[in-house]
């Protein structure tokens, strides 16, 4: 045993991404005790491979409405959620207002742009409809193909690594822990509350408490024996591609195949890739060598950038890629899983809601279309053949 089973904790969160860092600082602000088991030290998961595009109007397209609903609800808190984080924490989250871009190269993406326009419209979203000049005198290194655009003002981005790395800061300026290499293997329920077995690396460790947050992404049913009848959650690969180097763009632009992320350093991300691949964590030339290709279509600028790492991370989804977020069916035990594009997006309003159900013991009608309730008993599902190269968010 090591010295994680001589402590005791209110409630125990399990995964330390940004979803399980979001849950356990909100949980710390109603004086719950919380402490956070990560599985390794940090530096992977779906987290650090995210993009960060907090896009609930541009996502829209493919988007429920409940899923609209409360990426909306997220987007409004975010302003203020990462003022707090950053004053308690220190150090910023990277949090920008630009607004994107959606662009069109030629005329079946000027289609698709239209088909997306007038889809915002139905929904009574705001999108602003942009001549191919209008868009080269807001990015003038965008490439002379662009035919159009739509501009969407509300969408902002955050950098997931630096939210994550303030947000582990503020979990411990709040009186939290976080505890990394302690894996969770099982979870049981025994004696009127919950007990976590795992591995750490002075090995086995256990761990009793009353109420449990499982986190864990993609590995929340296949690496961990819940309590629970499993949703059929599954990994979505996404492999994304960093490069460095003058910056060539002012906010997010995206086509329908590829979205590039300006950060104000000169770091500029291309992605993502949606593959159904199992855990396969690998990087692999053929999604480069589109990602990239699409890339210059867009803006040839990239050519002269340098190239500086390929970013591979697992999202969870189940069967309506809708989350999962509430109780498991086991008392005290809860599931915030399931994000699969929008984990950074919804991590805010996640983290708020669910907070208010732990501690209030009942659940907030904005989590009803999210309940793990929907989908209970399911086995893991894969679908057919790989996504490659569609434009998605988180």
């Amino acid at each position: 045993m090591n010295g994680a089973s001589n402590e005791s904790a209110d409630c125990v969160v399990v995964g330390a991404g940004v979803i399980g860092l979001s849950v356990a600082l909100e949980l710390l602000r109603h004086d719950v005790d919380v402490l956070v088991f990560e599985r390794d030290d940090g530096r992977r998961g779906a987290t650090r491979a995210a993009g960060g595009m907090l896009a609930p109007v541009s996502e829209a397209d493919t988007g429920r409405d409940a899923l609209l609903e409360l990426g909306l609800d997220s987007l409004d808190r975010y302003p203020e959620w990462v003022s707090d984080i950053e004053k308690a924490s220190g150090r910023r989250c990277g949090f920008r207002r630009e607004g994107s871009l959606w662009i069109a190269t030629d005329r079946d993406e000027a289609e698709l742009l239209d088909h997306v326009r007038e889809t915002l419209r139905h929904k009574r979203l705001k999108a602003v409809p942009l001549e191919a000049a209008e868009v080269r005198r807001l990015e003038p290194h965008l490439s002379p193909r662009v035919v159009s655009g739509l501009g969407i003002e509300s969408d902002r981005q955050v950098d997931p690594r630096q939210l994550a790395t303030a947000l582990a800061a503020a979990v411990i300026a709040g009186g939290g822990r976080v505890v990394h290499g302690h894996r969770v293997a099982a979870i049981e329920a025994a004696g009127g509350g919950l007990e976590i077995e795992g591995e750490s690396p002075d090995g086995p460790f256990s761990f009793r408490c009353g109420r449990i947050v499982v986190c864990a992404g993609a590995w929340s049913e296949s690496g961990i024996r819940l309590p629970a009848p499993p949703r059929g959650l599954r990994p979505v690969k996404g492999q994304l591609v960093r490069l460095r180097g003058p910056v060539l763009l002012g906010r997010v632009v995206r086509t329908p195949h590829v979205y590039l992320i300006p950060r104000a350093d000169g770091e500029l991300l291309i992605g993502a890739t949606l593959e159904e691949a199992g855990q396969d964590e690998q990087a692999t030339a053929g999604a480069v060598m589109e990602l990239l290709r699409r890339a210059w279509h867009a803006l040839p600028g990239i050519y002269d950038l340098n190239f500086t790492e390929v970013s591979v991370g697992l999202r969870s989804a189940v069967a309506d890629n809708l989350p999962l977020i509430g109780e498991s069916g086991t008392p005290g035990l809860y599931l915030a899983v399931g994000h699969y594009r929008n984990g950074i997006l919804l991590a805010p309003a996640t983290a708020y809601y669910l907070a208010r159900w732990i501690v209030d013991g009942a659940a907030p009608s904005e989590l009803d279309p999210f309940a793990p309730s929907r989908l209970a008993g399911l086995a893991p599902g894969v679908a057919a053949g790989a996504r490659r190269e569609e434009v998605g968010g988180g």
